[in-house]
C-alpha cells in the first residue's frame, strides 16, 4: 500500500527551532517519493550524518496518518539512544512504544528476569494467561498489537510475531540485520557448555544430568565421525534419530524454571535441538570442529538450522506487505543485502537507493580520514611483526586506539606481545561480552582490542577514537550451510562490510579526524570493487612497512 506524505508533514514533526540540515532535505524528499510509489528504500549516508533525523520524522508523520510503524535498531543501546537522545527533538502526537527482549522484564512465575526458556507461547497460554497473570511480558506484547508506532530491537522483532501487521518498517543500521536473521533460525550447541552443565549436575543424578548425559554420548559419536583433516560434516540420520529418541525431554521442560539462568539457557538450546531432530525434515544438522584445534572436542559445536522454505515463510510473514526503509552506511551490495533481509523478490517490488546524487557536504565528510595500506606486509609471519611495530608507535600517539583482529586466536597472540611491551592498560573484548558491557568498557578505555565479529561493530560509538589498526582483512569462516560455490562471495561481502564498519568507527561526526592502518597486502584485491566505499578508496595511501611510523606521525602533525 502506498504511503502518501508531504515534506510539510515531516517538517511539522520538528520542534520549534529544530529543522533538518540542508543536505538531509533532498534525501527526505526522495524517500517520500519512493513510498508514494509503493517502493522500498535504501538510505545510504555516512555514520554521524544524521540518518536518524531523516527516518524519525518520517516514522512520526506516518503514524500520525493512522499507519502502523515499526523502527528497528540492532541493540537495546541504540533503542535507548533513539528514545532518549533523538525523539526529544520532535513533536510527538502518539508516544512510541519501546519494546525490548523479554529478558528485560521480570517473570512473576520464576521471580527472576524472564527468558525464552520459560516464557514460551505454550507457558503463557497454559499458565500465565489462564491465571490472569499481569506480567510485563504479556502487557508489552498486548500493547505491541495495539500501538501505532513501535521502537524495538532486531531480536525482539524476529522473535515475536504480530497479528496486526505494520505498514512501514524502518531498519536502522540494517547491515546488522542479516546476522540477527541468521541467528533466528539457528541453534548452536557448544560441547563445553553441555559438558559444564552435565558436570554440575552429575552427582545429583537428576533429570537434567540424565538427558545431558545421553545427549553427550551421541555428541561424542558425531564428533568422532568427522574424518581426520575435515572440519565439518552433516550429522548422519542415525545420530539424528538417536537424539530424537532421548527420553524425559518433556519432563525436563517442566523443571527448567528451577535451574539457574546459565543452566536454563543451555538446557533450552539442548531441548530445542532435540525437538528439531524430531522434525528432521524441516531442519539440517551439522557438527563443526575448532579450526585451530581439531581434536579438542570441548571447542566443537552442533548446529541445527531451519530449512530455507521455513525461513522464507516466516520472514515474508513477519514483514508482510509493509514498505521497508533500510538505513545504513555500509550495506555493501545493496540489492543482495535487502533481499537477504526480507526474502523479497525485488523484481516484483521495486527498490530505490537514495540519495541519488550525494550532497557536497557528504562528499567531504571523510576529509579528516587517512588510511595507510601496508604494501609489503607478509601474510603468514606478519602478525607478530605488525604487533611489535604497533607497540612501538602507540606511546607516541594521544587519543583512543582500537586494534582489530580477524579472529580470537590472533587477538590473544597479540595481547601477549602488547602487554609485555607497553604499560598502558588494554581493554580486551570478545564475543562473550554483551553490548551494554562493551559500551561501558570502551567509555573508559585507552587501548581496545577486539575481533571483527565482536559486538563492538554493532554501531557502538567510541568517543575520541583517533586510531584504528586492522591486522589482516576480517574474513570469517563460511557457514557450513552455504553451498561451496557461494561461500567465497558470501565471506567476501561480509568481510568488506566489517572492514568498512571498522574504518567507519573513526569518523562519527563532521570534522572528525582519524588514522586507520590496514596490515594486509591483499587489500588491493578488494579496494577497487564497487562495494568498497569510494570515500575510503580516495583516502588510501600505500606505504611500506618500514615507513608506517613516520607516515602516521607526519599525518598527526597536520592536525595540530
Amino acid at each position: 500500500m502506498p504511503i502518501e506524505l508531504s515534506m510539510e508533514d515531516l517538517l511539522a514533526k520538528f520542534k520549534d527551532g529544530q529543522e533538518p540540515r540542508d543536505y538531509q532535505r533532498p534525501t527526505m524528499e526522495e524517500v517520500l517519493e519512493s513510498l508514494k510509489n509503493n517502493h522500498d528504500v535504501a538510505v545510504q549516508l555516512p555514520t554521524g550524518s544524521g540518518k536518524s533525523f531523516i527516518y524519525i520524522p518520517l516514522a512520526l508523520a506516518t503514524a500520525s496518518k493512522g499507519y502502523r510503524v515499526c523502527i528497528l535498531a540492532p541493540t537495546n543501546l541504540i533503542v535507548d539512544q533513539i528514545t532518549n537522545e533523538f525523539l526529544p527533538y520532535f513533536q510527538i502526537t502518539e508516544e512510541p512504544l519501546i519494546v525490548k527482549g523479554i529478558e528485560n522484564y521480570q517473570c512473576l512465575f520464576t521471580k527472576q528476569r524472564a527468558d525464552y526458556a520459560i516464557c514460551t507461547p505454550d507457558m503463557r497460554s497454559a499458565v500465565c494467561e489462564k491465571d490472569y497473570c499481569s506480567c510485563d511480558v504479556l502487557e508489552i506484547n498486548k500493547k505491541l498489537e495495539e500501538r501505532g508506532i513501535i521502537v524495538t530491537n532486531f531480536h525482539k522483532f524476529l522473535s515475536t510475531p504480530v497479528k496486526n501487521k505494520f505498514d512501514l518498517i524502518i531498519i536502522d543500521d540494517s547491515h546488522g540485520f542479516e546476522s540477527a536473521k541468521d541467528g533466528k533460525f539457528i541453534t548452536t550447541l557448544n560441547y563445553r557448555h553441555i559438558d559444564a552443565m552435565y558436570n554440575k549436575h552429575e552427582k545429583s543424578k537428576d533429570l537434567l544430568s540424565q538427558v545431558a548425559g545421553d545427549f553427550m554420548d551421541i555428541f561424542d559419536d558425531t564428533f568422532e565421525s568427522v574424518p581426520p583433516g575435515k572440519l565439518d560434516r552433516r550429522v548422519g540420520n542415525d545420530d539424528i534419530d538417536k537424539i530424537a529418541k532421548i527420553q524425559n525431554v518433556a519432563e525436563l521442560k517442566e523443571e527448567m524454571a528451577s535451574l539457574d539462568m546459565y543452566d536454563r539457557d543451555v538446557c533450552y538450546d539442548m531441548i530445542n535441538f532435540i525437538e528439531a531432530c524430531k522434525k528432521s525434515t524441516l531442519n539440517t544438522f551439522y557438527v563443526i570442529k575448532e579450526f585451530y584445534n581439531q581434536e579438542e572436542r570441548l571447542q566443537s559445536s552442533l548446529i541445527s538450522r531451519n530449512s530455507e522454505e521455513y525461513q522464507n515463510m516466516i520472514i515474508r510473514k513477519t514483514f508482510g506487505d509493509a514498505r521497508v526503509v533500510f538505513v545504513s552506511a555500509t550495506m555493501g551490495d545493496v540489492e543482495r543485502h535487502v533481499r537477504y533481509c526480507t526474502n523479497r523478490d525485488y523484481e516484483l517490488v521495486q527498490l530505490d537507493v537514495v540519495p541519488k546524487i550525494r550532497p557536497e557536504k557528504i562528499e567531504n565528510w571523510f576529509n579528516g580520514l587517512k588510511i595507510f595500506q601496508i604494501s609489503d606486509f607478509p601474510e603468514k609471519e606478519g602478525l607478530e611483526l605488525a604487533v611489535i611495530r604497533t607497540a612501538e608507535i602507540i606511546p607516541k600517539l594521544s587519543g583512543k586506539i582500537l586494534l582489530l583482529f580477524k579472529n580470537y586466536r590472533d587477538q590473544k597472540r597479540a595481547q601477549e606481545i602488547l602487554e609485555s611491551s607497553i604499560t598502558t592498560p588494554i581493554t580486551f573484548i570478545d564475543d562473550s561480552y554483551n553490548t551494554e558491557s562493551v559500551q561501558k568498557l570502551v567509555k573508559g578505555a585507552g587501548i581496545i582490542m577486539a575481533t571483527a565479529s565482536s559486538r563492538l561493530w554493532e554501531g557502538i560509538d567510541i568517543k575520541d577514537l583517533g586510531y584504528v589498526f586492522i591486522f589482516h582483512l576480517p574474513f570469517i569462516k563460511p557457514p557450513v550451510y552455504i553451498a561451496k560455490k557461494l561461500q567465497f562471495p558470501y565471506i567476501q561481502r561480509k568481510m568488506l562490510i566489517r572492514l568498512q564498519q571498522g574504518i567507519g568507527r573513526l569518523i562519527r561526526k563532521e570534522n572528525d579526524t582519524g588514522i586507520c592502518v590496514v596490515y594486509a597486502h591483499n587489500l588491493n584485491k578488494y579496494k577497487n570493487l564497487a562495494t568498497f566505499s569510494d570515500d575510503y578508496r580516495k583516502r588510501i595511501e600505500v606505504v611500506e612497512f618500514k615507513d608506517i611510523e613516520s607516515s602516521i606521525l607526519k599525518e598527526v602533525k597536520k592536525w595540530q
